[in-house]
């Protein structure tokens, strides 16, 4: 056990003075921050989008094309009692309040026609020319047809603008609502009220703390969702630099000189300690990045995290899947670099390790919708997806006996892959020519002398 505990301080201490090791130990929050800044600093970097407006209807003041411009111009308190479209997400009106309006050029104001209209509008942003006040004209609008019918011809430069049609569209299905209803003979001011007393959507559910469902209730299985991810991705980066080290130390035969003064469970059971430690040095820096932007951001969330944290012992039934499945997943990477001179030989064995580890990602992101899936329940007790995916089902409150029953299946398969491993350790340590598959698997069956 001695030798372990120093085979492991080596390991340790050897990755932390690498500067690779900090580099990707920084470089991951970054990213992550990057790619959640990454739309809003393109928002505020980019100017407001400019659109004239051709009303080819004919019926004037009345008509869509001035409606539209009110509503375009429309402040945001007029909008207050309007359903948000949730959380995260930017809405079509919020899209609308940044569109500026400007006056259509005199060389497509002059169509009469949908036809002429259009070809005048290729003409002109084929040309790429200025505005008067020197921005670029980011789209035409040409309204035509009637209340029964209208038509909405949305002309852009590129044709990557999202999220155009519907905010302007939703203005315009406004306006022939009012004059269907005014044709009708229904009053405008009835219009109105049918237009600000929308339905009210709640969610309620017996397991939400109040009844009605709210964020904090949504709180756990994201939560949850999360350290699957982070999991998944200690997994990866720790056990590939352990499989990177054995590699190295494999070709210059270092390992030769470990195997003289230490046993295979100890130099194994060193580096995955090793490596487990390294991992969760990684966690706890990344973990008070989080706490610290959460704390800066949004102070409130931390109360709802650490609730999610501690409700259903989530925290405790993450820590307990991480060390078998850091353990299991360890052992094979390392059992792979014992067999391999150079990284690339290792990608010959490490595919079919890499499908494993992409199957409970790919079904990751669905568990946050559906944690009582069917499929969901299936997957959970195949071992090497177990640590990925059962901690939503933690979150979901899947009863105890599933878990410890999940979680003794996992212990179990653990144990055979860290025997199986050890003996493809041994075998592969020592061999000098190249990898043979068969010779593998008969090393790892093979008895001992």
């Amino acid at each position: 056990m001695r030798r372990a505990l120093i085979i492991a301080q080596r390991e340790y201490l050897s990755f932390l003075r690498t500067p690779g090791f900090w580099i990707s130990l920084l470089v991951m929050p970054l990213v992550g921050m990057v790619t959640g800044l990454a739309p809003q600093m393109i928002a505020r970097t980019e100017p407001p989008p400019t659109v004239a407006i051709l009303d080819l209807t004919g019926l004037g003041a009345d008509g869509p094309g001035p409606w539209l411009v009110r509503a375009l111009a429309r402040p945001a308190s007029a909008d207050a009692e309007r359903p948000s479209d949730g959380p995260g997400r930017r809405s079509a009106r919020d899209v609308r309040r940044s569109i500026t309006v400007v006056t259509a050029p005199p060389a497509f104001a002059a169509a009469r026609t949908p036809a002429e209209a259009g070809q005048a509008i290729r003409a002109y942003m084929a040309a790429r020319p200025l505005l008067p006040d020197g921005r670029p004209l980011s789209g035409a609008l040409v309204i035509h047809g009637d209340r029964d019918q209208l038509h909405l011809d949305l002309w852009t430069p590129r044709p990557q603008v999202a999220g155009w049609s519907d905010a302007l569209a939703a203005p315009l299905d406004d306006w022939a609502r009012r004059a269907r209803l005014a044709a009708a003979g229904v009053p405008p001011g009835v219009a109105d009220t049918l237009d600000r007393h929308l339905a009210d959507v709640r969610n309620f559910s017996p397991q939400a703390a109040a009844g009605r469902v709210s964020f904090a209730d949504k709180a756990p299985v994201l939560v949850a969702v999360g350290l699957s991810f982070l999991l998944w991705a200690l997994v990866l980066t720790g056990a590939g630099i352990l499989l990177n080290t054995v590699i190295e130390e494999k070709s210059n035969r270092v390992i030769e000189v470990l195997l003289s003064s230490a046993s295979v469970t100890e130099i194994l059971g060193g580096k995955i300690l090793g490596g487990a430690l390294l991992s969760l040095t990684t966690m706890s820096f990344w973990g008070a990045i989080g706490f610290w932007l959460i704390h800066r951001s949004a102070p409130d969330m931390l109360g709802v995290v650490g609730a999610a944290l501690t409700g259903h012992g989530l925290v405790l039934w993450f820590g307990a899947f991480f060390i078998v499945g850091y353990l299991m997943y360890a052992s094979i990477f390392a059992a792979i670099g014992s067999y391999c001179e150079t990284p690339r030989e290792a990608q010959t064995l490490l595919g079919p390790v890499m499908v494993l580890l992409t199957v409970p990602i790919v079904f990751l992101g669905a568990t946050i919708s559906a944690p009582d899936a069917p499929l969901l329940k299936i997957l959970v007790w195949v071992p090497f997806f177990t640590p990925f995916l059962m901690t939503t089902r933690v979150a979901a409150g899947a009863p105890v006996l599933e878990l410890v029953a999940a979680l003794a299946e996992m212990m179990l398969m653990a144990a055979f892959v860290v025997w199986l491993s050890g003996r493809a350790f041994r075998s592969g340590a020592l061999a000098t020519e190249k990898l043979d598959p068969r010779r593998f698997l008969a090393a790892l069956f093979r008895r001992e002398s």
